[in-house]
């Protein structure tokens, strides 16, 4: 299973819109689970931890969509 990381954005907010497949979002402080289907939505906000990977059996299309402002990308040990 590929994902993304434990990582955080600054400035500017991550939202997942899911083409195909399913989209399983980690989150931290408050620590939560996120499932998401085709044609489904979730935005994470600065400053808010999160690991993204796949969710389902099948691969996994979908679209990242960065909110205005400086990009940057904040690993987390």
């Amino acid at each position: 299973t590929q994902q993304v990381p434990w990582h955080y954005h600054t400035r500017t907010q991550d939202t997942f819109y899911v083409l195909e497949g399913w989209l399983r979002l980690y989150l931290r402080d408050p620590k939560e689970e996120v499932r998401l289907g085709p044609g489904e939505t979730y935005t994470v906000a600065p400053g808010r931890a999160h690991l993204v990977t796949n969710g389902g059996d099948t691969s996994a299309t979908f679209l990242v969509l960065q909110g205005l402002g400086e990009y940057d990308y904040v690993p987390l040990t």
